[in-house]
């Protein structure tokens, strides 16, 4: 019998069972490490817990995620962890989710910040008197990240000034926001055409605030030259109309998981209205 095995053996020594000298497993925190439109990598970080005064190895390790009961994620590793000898070690699950494969699977509830997480598995240590699996089930918050959805709803021309060649017009731009917090928009930087033509650019720093859960307008003030904007949007300011539309804008949205950027391209054909 080898020395670990007579040093586990020795600790056991009138013990009902092998329990109380297995690795302790213990959750502590949901880590994120960088989260935008598109994706979250966070960690689940554990505690570990070896009451041993020798190292023990993982020998195998597997987990499942899931949002609001549906799996999402598994896998399984064997990653060379090592646990220090009567001491708590760290073990870090880095996990990716790409939001577009989460809410294809999972429906994020409107007016709702996070979802409901569910992780569960096993950690496999390797002891003198072979794998030992823990396993474990953890439960808690995960940030729910929508992208608000961009839309044209009108174009109100405020000034037309046919004699200077030039007419101020606010886009009215509709914004949903499935969040259950306000999201504001700043730094937003954008060129704009009309019936085909680039017709504006600019940065303004605070385009506004859509409330949780609603519908909202965004107002874009624009001024135009007229001189090269094509007879069909000369008359389409001119008067009432219809005029295609483009927006290509960045920006940056104050969300409840911090600032995020965010990329526009959108198109669309919309009414043009006098105030």
């Amino acid at each position: 019998m080898n020395s670990r095995l007579l040093l586990l053996v020795g600790l056991c020594a009138g013990c009902a069972e092998l329990d109380p000298y297995l690795p302790k497993v213990k959750f502590e925190e949901l880590r994120v490490n960088d989260i935008d439109f598109e994706k979250a990598d966070v960690d689940f970080v554990f505690n570990v817990e070896n009451p041993n005064p020798l190292e023990i190895s993982l020998s195998s390790f597997s987990y499942a995620l899931g949002f609001e009961q549906i799996e999402l994620l598994s896998g399984d590793n064997e990653d060379g962890f090592t646990l220090e000898a009567s001491a708590g070690s760290e073990l870090d699950l880095p996990v990716s989710v790409t939001w577009e494969n989460a809410w294809n699977t999972v429906q994020a509830t409107r007016g709702e910040d996070v979802v409901d997480f569910g992780l569960d598995g096993h950690f496999g240590f390797d002891t003198p008197i072979g794998e030992a699996r823990i396993p474990y089930s953890e439960a808690g918050d995960f940030p729910a990240v929508r992208t608000p959805k961009f839309s044209f709803e009108t174009v109100r021309v405020a000034s037309f000034d046919p004699f200077g060649m030039t007419a101020s017009v606010e886009v009215d731009l509709g914004v949903d926001n499935e969040h259950a917090s306000s999201l504001f928009f700043e730094a937003f930087d954008y060129n704009l055409s009309l019936g085909g033509n680039q017709v504006a650019s600019g940065l303004i720093g605070d385009l506004g605030e859509i409330e949780g859960a609603t519908n909202g307008t965004l107002v874009l003030p624009v001024d135009i030259d007229l001189l090269g904007v094509g007879t069909t949007v000369y008359e389409a300011l001119a008067g009432n109309g219809n005029v295609a539309i483009g927006l290509d804008a960045g920006m940056d949205v104050d969300t409840p998981f911090g600032l995020l950027p965010l990329s526009i391209d959108e198109t669309g054909n919309v009414s043009v209205e006098s105030d």
